[in-house]
């Protein structure tokens, strides 16, 4: 009776087993083109699929196996520029060197770097993508075979045919307007405005106030200069017809 329980009991683990999502290991789907190719281990690294992921994918992320490193996460789980029918970038998100020293080991000999494609719900594998990368010493590296990429990171992470309506963090453009990262159009100035506003040529805009300010303060300048001349004037007169009296009884 004990033995007929125990049993049914496994029976039913592996039928759970079974159902259970991810326990099945994930087949081999394509490889990994790695780029720079080759350099030293504190450049970015990106990997890019040999073509799409399989058909129930959702999101992926990669890990790197070798001396030192137990599948370590080399690109956290995500579904950025993820495609089911081509190949897709992905940037690592350190250096290789920033891996070494966090695990403190130095890397040498061969490593696994792995993209897994999974529901990201249930972290089920549909595929991997997998390269190698030889450290023939701690500080160079270089792609094995076919995952051996470009000296250069020139293709860009996000594929031209996303528009900017579909970039996450771009606002799309609105109708009749302009809308985030359009250039915006010269400001054109108001009908009937001339467009320099300070332009001493243009009559409209001169101050007919401050004209005549200069004029109206040289005649008054004038005006008061007359009176001040007219009154030294008369004062030099009665000075004299003073002293002349006073000469004329002395003399008497």
């Amino acid at each position: 009776m004990l033995l007929r329980n125990l049993a049914v009991v496994a029976a039913a683990a592996g039928a759970l087993a079974i159902t259970l999502p991810g326990t099945a290991s994930a087949d081999r789907v394509g490889g990994l083109l790695i780029t720079p190719g080759e350099s030293v281990d504190q450049v970015p690294v990106r990997l890019k699929t040999e073509k799409g992921c399989p058909a129930g994918t959702t999101g992926y992320f990669a890990t790197m196996t070798g001396h030192g490193l137990d599948n370590v996460v080399v690109v956290p789980a995500s579904d950025v520029s993820m495609s089911l029918t081509d190949g897709f970038v992905v940037p690592v998100a350190y250096t290789f060197r920033d891996y070494a020293q966090d695990n403190k080991t130095t890397l040498s000999g061969r490593y696994q770097v792995a993209l897994h494609c999974v529901d990201a719900f249930t972290q089920q594998e549909f595929g991997t993508f997998t390269a190698e990368v030889d450290f023939p010493e701690p500080s160079r590296y270089a792609a094995v075979g076919p995952a051996k990429g470009p000296a250069r990171n020139t293709e860009p992470i996000m594929p031209p045919e996303l528009g900017l309506a579909e970039q996450p963090g771009v606002a799309p453009p609105v109708e009749g307007g302009t809308g985030a990262g359009q250039p915006q159009p010269a400001r054109q100035p108001p009908a009937g405005q001339p467009s320099t506003p300070n332009d001493p040529s243009n009559s409209s805009d001169v101050d007919t106030s401050t004209q005549a300010a200069p004029e109206s303060s040289s005649k008054l300048f004038y005006y008061v200069a007359g009176g001040v001349a007219v009154v030294v004037l008369g004062a030099g007169i009665a000075v004299a017809r003073s002293r002349g009296t006073r000469t004329e009884s002395d003399s008497e």
